[in-house]
């Protein structure tokens, strides 16, 4: 796992890709109350080897799906449900068809 600066995620994704790790895996998300980890793995399966990526983001990241389409899907599950905004995501759909009140559902409550 490798954690970087949010600034240079899209960046160190295009780097693995140019490097052969060209299928996008899955991308999820963990509230640290101060930010939101975000957590994406990309892989080369005919090499039998990934990257585990880290980035903490407080607002937005820079979407990944100008280099992996797959990583869409992922990217407005994590929109929706932690409210971090994914720069240059051009589906903005919701996934579950509602509309969440603040927070979003999956931010921790922080007790004042």
């Amino acid at each position: 796992m490798m954690r970087i600066d949010a600034s240079e995620w899209r960046s160190h994704f295009a780097a693995l890709q140019a490097e052969g790790l060209g299928w996008f895996d899955f991308l999820t998300a963990i509230d640290r109350v101060s930010h939101v980890d975000v957590i994406a793995r990309v892989t080369d399966s005919s090499m039998r080897r990934s990257a585990l990526i880290v980035a903490a983001a407080e607002h937005e990241l820079a979407s990944l799906t100008p280099l992996y389409p797959g990583a869409g899907w992922y990217e407005r599950e994590t929109q929706e449900m932690f409210g971090l905004r994914f720069e240059g995501l051009v589906d903005q759909r919701p996934l579950l068809h509602r509309l969440f009140v603040d927070p979003p559902p999956l931010l921790k409550q922080v007790q004042g």
